[in-house]
């Protein structure tokens, strides 16, 4: 277990995002203001889809072949200032589809979010965290 997922374990996420601040929003499937134009999401997708799964976890569809929902976190290559961040990439696939991307600098802090956004959907399906597929190690 590295230091970012005790740290993460121990520490909720308010407590990580008062210490480190808050994790930044990257792209989302609304249209307000990202810190990220629009116009380097593609950058961004590549990086991405690109970088390092650490964490994997996700809900299959009734057809169970294709997912209803995806949660991860990975460490990539920040595309505009080449430096090492990791990102909770979420996608949910249905009518309508969402997605986010947020990202930190610090793992601990997304690790957290991670949690929280694995366990709040969980609870939102009613279905509890039994029927997540996990890749990786989500308790």
């Amino acid at each position: 277990m590295s230091v970012a997922t005790a740290e993460a374990a121990v520490k909720s996420w308010w407590e990580l995002s008062a210490t480190y601040g808050e994790p930044r929003a990257v792209m989302h499937h609304r249209i307000y203001t990202t810190t990220v134009p629009r116009e380097q999401y593609e950058a961004f997708q590549f990086s991405i889809a690109g970088g390092k799964v650490l964490r994997e976890s996700g809900v299959r569809a009734a057809n169970g072949k294709t997912w209803d929902l995806t949660f991860r976190v990975v460490e990539y290559i920040e595309p505009v200032t080449l430096l090492t961040r990791y990102a909770l990439d979420f996608w949910a696939n249905g009518s309508p589809s969402r997605w986010y991307v947020r990202d930190h600098d610090h793992r601990a802090v997304i690790e957290a979010a991670y949690d929280r956004a694995v366990r709040l959907e969980a609870e939102n399906a009613h279905s509890g965290l039994t029927d997540f597929y996990t890749v990786t190690d989500v308790v």
